[in-house]
C-alpha cells in the first residue's frame, strides 16, 4: 500500500549538520559507450550531496578495446580531483560483462535492478547523459511537489547541445519534454506500441510536475519500491522497442503514475548535429543478433501477451507472477483512459 511504501528507504546523515538526506540509487546499462564514464562523472560532480548517491553500472564491453569506457576519463593517480575518483570506492558499483554475451537493454537493466540496495529513490538513465548543478535537490523537490508516493518522473530527455551553461552548469533550456503520443509500430508478431513526445515548451502547470501517460527507459525517477515492485523481466532477450510499454503498463497496474518534470535536471546526447558523427560510431547490441536468432520474436510474444496487447498467441509464462501485472488497476483501464484500441491496433 502507499502507506507501507512511505516507510521504506534509507538516508545519508550529514556528519556536520546531522541532517538526513534521502539516498538515490542510479542504474546505468552501458553497451560499449565511451560516454559512460563522463555520465558517471557528471552525476557525482553536479550533485549537491554526492554522498547520498550510489551508481550501479552494467558495463557491457569488449575486453580488449572498451575497458576504459565506464571508468574515469583520466587516470585517478594523475587527476585525483575527478568526482568519479573521489567516490568510486564507496559510491560506484561496476559490473563488467563481455559484450558478445549481451542480449539487449532489458536483460542488462534486469541485472541493474538486482544491484538495488534499499535506497530511498531509484533513478534509471542512459549512459550518455549530462546533469545540471544540484540536480539531486531539484529532482527530489519536484518529485515531492507531486504529493504522490507512487509518482514517477519520466520522459524522453531533451538534447544536450546548448542546454547547460559550461561555467555555472545550470540549465539554459527553457522548455521541457512531455510524452502524450504513442502508436503501433512493426509488423506481425513483432508489432508493439512505441511512444513519442509533443513539441517542447515551457510547462503549463507551475509548481508541480504534469501527469502524462507513458514511462521512458532513458530517464525514470521514483521511490525505490518501483524497482522492487516492477522488476525488469529477465525473459525478454533482444527486445528494444516494446520495453517501455511493458514496464509502464505493469507499473500502472501497481498504482504508479507518470509525470513530466517541470524542469529538466539532465540532458541526452543524441546522434544529431555536432554529436552525430561520434555517436554513430558507437556499437549497438544488435551486432550480436545472429547469435540469438529467433529470441526477439519469442520475447515479444511474451511481452505483448503479458500486458494484453495480443490475446491469441501462445507465449512463455515462466515467472509471470513475478514479472507480470499488479492488481491495483486493470490493463483495460490504461487502454481506455489513453485511447489505445488493442482490438483494431489503433
Amino acid at each position: 500500500t502507499p502507506q507501507q511504501a512511505a516507510s521504506l528507504g534509507s538516508y545519508w546523515t550529514n556528519p556536520i549538520t546531522r541532517e538526513q538526506h534521502e539516498t538515490i540509487y542510479i542504474s546505468i546499462a552501458s553497451y560499449r559507450d565511451p560516454e559512460c564514464g563522463p555520465t558517471v562523472e557528471s552525476i557525482l560532480a553536479r550533485a549537491k550531496y554526492p554522498q547520498r548517491i550510489r551508481v550501479a553500472i552494467i558495463d557491457q564491453r569488449e575486453e580488449h578495446t572498451d575497458q576504459a569506457f565506464c571508468g574515469p576519463s583520466e587516470d585517478c593517480k594523475e587527476q585525483p580531483d575527478q568526482a568519479y575518483c573521489q567516490w568510486k570506492a564507496t559510491n560506484v558499483e561496476r559490473w563488467p560483462i563481455e559484450a558478445r554475451y549481451s542480449v539487449g537493454p532489458v536483460f542488462a537493466r534486469h541485472l541493474a535492478h538486482r544491484l538495488y540496495r534499499g535506497e530511498f529513490f531509484a533513478m534509471q538513465v542512459d549512459s550518455h547523459i549530462r546533469f545540471v548543478q544540484d540536480w539531486d535537490e531539484d529532482i527530489i523537490w519536484q518529485w515531492r511537489s507531486a504529493k504522490n508516493e507512487m509518482a514517477v518522473l519520466t520522459t524522453y530527455l531533451s538534447d544536450i547541445i546548448g542546454s547547460i551553461d559550461p561555467k555555472t552548469h545550470r540549465s539554459k533550456h527553457p522548455g521541457r519534454p512531455i510524452m502524450c503520443k504513442s502508436d503501433y509500430e512493426g509488423n506481425g508478431k513483432l508489432k508493439h506500441l512505441r511512444h513519442g513526445q509533443q513539441p517542447e515548451g515551457e510547462a503549463g502547470i507551475k509548481g508541480q510536475p504534469t501527469l502524462h501517460p507513458f514511462w521512458a527507459a532513458g530517464f525514470s525517477f521514483a521511490r525505490g519500491h518501483f524497482v522492487t515492485q516492477i522488476p525488469y523481466d529477465q525473459y525478454l532477450p533482444m527486445v528494444f522497442q516494446g520495453e517501455e510499454i511493458s514496464m509502464g503498463l505493469r507499473g500502472f497496474t501497481y498504482g504508479y503514475d507518470y509525470y513530466a518534470a517541470e524542469r529538466s535536471v539532465c540532458f541526452h546526447m543524441y546522434a544529431i548535429k555536432e554529436n552525430k558523427a561520434k555517436r554513430k560510431k558507437v556499437k549497438l547490441f544488435w551486432e550480436n543478433s545472429m547469435d540469438y536468432r529467433g529470441a526477439e520474436l519469442k520475447a515479444m510474444q511474451r511481452l505483448n501477451g503479458i500486458i494484453g496487447l495480443t490475446t491469441n498467441d501462445p507465449y512463455d509464462h515462466t515467472d509471470e507472477q513475478k514479472y507480470g501485472l499488479g492488481n491495483i488497476r486493470p490493463t483495460q483501464k490504461f487502454y481506455e483512459t489513453f485511447g489505445i484500441h488493442t482490438d483494431t491496433q489503433t
